[in-house]
């Protein structure tokens, strides 16, 4: 028995040294391995000494490649990255989740912007700086200043900085405005901004279109392949004689997250126009109206009985507008402007983007088969939000309407379109937007005059129409406490409210 547990003993003793010595001679075997692996010993190596290709080989990729470079150096000494503070009311659930509190945020923001004068003032686009407090500048040459702002052309997104100069002895060398009505598609362009405050980036292209217009703007826009991704907003879109061109105003929308190559820039000479108007009157002048014209097309035609495929009708006429004090009136027909024959819409528009506030120009007409001569005086655009001769009354009696446009009527439309109610008054209870009032007192209405007119003389019986049913509803402008109402119709369904563009 003592045999066997001796001899066991032993087998185990000389298993342990045997793997003892293994281990030993593998872990000395390694690292002579690895001694002559990290050990550093010269190689030969040979690289290519030159291009196979010389300069006169590729002559024109060479010289474009020259030019990009030279192109690309004047933007960038004017080129400047905004960065933009300011506070956002965020709201949150509570901590007992019963209710819901609202915080303010700060809010940080980055975008692009351009030297356009010697003195310091700054390009850049509304919406980078849209309810930001505090706004600070970086140059080309790294160092960071302060800026104030000069004006803003909301309408067409853009916004004049000008830098806070330590003394009036500094100087920019600005680039110049190129033409934005020469530029065509296939056009060469460099989208030059700050993207993701990666600093100044150059991003080359083409022009893929003109007169691009996006929903939610009524500008004609340039489009362009170039790389356009946030922060490069406000910075400049340069042709290859270094002009500006446009300033970038967006993407596609919805693609921000997958760039898909469709870019868009304010054209130049928008932008020009505007600049110049915010440095010499503090705010863009821009003309007004107050009508909306559409082509003269054959439905059109149809339902005026106005026979020639020339001119533009009048689709739309804004009350208390320099248009309606002009005597114009829906479903007019342009025929000529200051004696000059108007054949289609953008005669029109064209003729008047070169008015001023307060310039005059004649215009004739064709109005139920007989011509008349108007004069129209440029209003200032300030103005054309201001409230109708009877706004105040309409929303003492709770609601607001619009004349149909002459499209809307050519189609089979009558009456006035509600727009707005006050849930608050009575008939806001039972009238929704999109219902269509067509008769006064038993009396077809066309026009707010009319109605305010009967609406003034005591309790109305207003006929309305929704989703192809009629009610009555009686409105009565005095006090509150002394009106009546019909009772309460089923809920229907509201229509659509149509927007004419207005110039």
């Amino acid at each position: 028995m003592r045999s066997n547990i001796w001899t066991q003993t032993l087998l185990v003793i000389m298993m342990t040294v045997m793997m003892t010595v293994v281990a030993v001679a593998y872990w000395r075997w390694e690292s002579r391995v690895t001694e002559r692996n990290i050990s550093f010993r010269s190689e030969v190596f040979t690289t290519a000494q030159e291009s196979e290709l010389k300069d006169t080989d590729i002559p024109t990729l060479h010289q474009l490649n020259e030019e990009y470079s030279k192109v690309a150096q004047l933007v960038e000494r004017v080129l400047v990255s905004i960065d933009t503070t300011g506070v956002t009311n965020v709201t949150q659930p509570s901590e007992d989740g019963q209710s819901v509190i609202e915080k303010r945020l700060a809010v940080h923001g980055l975008g692009s912007g351009v030297i356009v004068t010697k003195e310091g003032h700054i390009i850049t686009a509304y919406h980078v700086i849209q309810n930001k407090h505090a706004l600070r500048v970086t140059l080309s040459d790294g160092r960071s200043v302060s800026v104030h702002l000069v004006g803003v052309d909301p309408e067409l997104d853009i916004a004049v900085l000008k830098v806070d100069k330590p003394d009036n002895q500094t100087t920019f060398n600005p680039l110049p405005f190129g033409n934005s009505d020469k530029v065509a598609p296939g056009m060469i362009v460099l989208a030059c901004g700050n993207p993701y405050g990666l600093g100044t980036t150059v991003s080359r292209g083409i022009i893929s279109a003109r007169e691009r217009k996006l929903m939610d703007s009524g500008l004609d826009l340039i489009q362009t392949d170039a790389s356009i991704f946030p922060g490069n907003s406000g910075g400049p879109l340069i042709n290859i004689r270094g002009e500006i061109i446009g300033i970038n105003k967006s993407i596609l929308p919805n693609t921000e997250k997958s760039y898909t190559g469709i870019g868009f820039a304010i054209p130049s000479n928008l932008v020009q126009h505007s600049f110049q108007q915010i440095c010499v009157h503090g705010r863009p002048m821009r003309g007004y109206l107050g009508l909306d014209i559409v082509p003269n097309t054959p439905p059109l035609r149809s339902f005026l009985d106005y026979h020639e495929a020339t001119g533009a009708v009048v689709n739309m006429v804004k009350s208390g507008s320099p248009a309606e004090q002009a005597g114009l009136r829906t479903g007019d027909v342009m025929l000529n402007f200051n004696e000059v024959p108007i054949l289609n819409v953008q005669d029109v528009l064209d003729r008047i983007e070169n008015l001023s506030i307060g310039d005059k120009f004649r215009l004739k007409i064709w109005r139920k088969g007989q011509k008349m001569n108007l004069t129209l005086k440029v209003g200032d655009s300030i103005l054309q939000n201001a409230p109708s001769p009877w706004a105040d009354f309409m929303e003492g009696v709770g609601m607001h309407l619009r004349e149909l446009t002459a499209e809307e009527q050519s189609i089979g439309a009558r009456g006035l379109l509600v727009i707005q109610v006050n849930p608050k008054k009575s008939v806001g209870q039972i009238l929704q937007t999109g219902d269509m009032v067509f008769a006064v007192n038993h009396q077809s209405v066309s026009t707010m005059e009319a109605l305010v007119k009967a609406l003034r003389e005591g309790p109305a019986l207003l006929t309305v129409s929704r989703d192809g049913q009629q009610f009555n509803v009686k409105v009565d402008a005095r006090p509150v406490s002394e009106k009546t109402l019909l009772p309460r119709i089923p809920t229907a369904t509201k229509s659509n409210a149509i927007l004419p563009r207005e110039l």
